[in-house]
């Protein structure tokens, strides 16, 4: 038996060209969209749902490690943060913030009041949305850590 030969055409050679073409610009833009979602900002993890204090105040409770975003315009970014103690050897709780993996404050919660860490942020980058993540050195049996209040932020005029 010998070999088939056979002729693609150059028509059928420029559709399958443009049919690349169009796969390879619709990953492009899908990976370009995906990298910056504007749907980013609403987004949190290692929180609890939200709940409110004796007080009005609402927070969320958070494991050993919370984060979530802040728009990347805003030049001032202040958490709310306090905890319980269950024993008093479960004192102090330290809570380490960062922006972007950037180291931004470090706060030693020695009492069940609220604490306001408040920290500028660094140069607005290309992104929408900057990444907070929380950290606690210890959270307890039912995986709480902190409580985390409304977070709120002043953006650049």
């Amino acid at each position: 038996m010998g070999s088939i030969s056979r002729s693609i055409s150059a028509v059928a050679l420029t559709r399958r060209a443009i049919a690349a073409l169009v796969v390879a610009a619709t990953a492009w833009a899908l990976l370009a969209y995906l990298r910056d979602p504007p749907w980013l900002i609403a987004i949190t993890s290692g929180m609890r749902p939200e709940t409110m204090d004796a007080s009005g105040r609402h927070y969320r409770w958070m494991g050993g490690h919370a984060s979530l975003f802040v728009p990347s315009d805003a030049r001032l970014v202040s958490i709310p943060l306090r905890t319980t103690f269950d024993a008093p050897a479960d004192q102090p709780v330290t809570v380490s913030i960062t922006i972007d993996d950037r180291p931004v404050d470090r706060i030693v919660l020695t009492d069940a009041q609220w604490r306001l860490s408040s920290f500028r942020l660094p140069p607005r980058g290309p992104r929408r949305v900057r990444r907070v993540d929380i950290r606690v050195d210890r959270t307890r049996d039912d995986n709480r850590g902190a409580a985390v209040g409304d977070v709120t932020t002043v953006r650049t005029p």
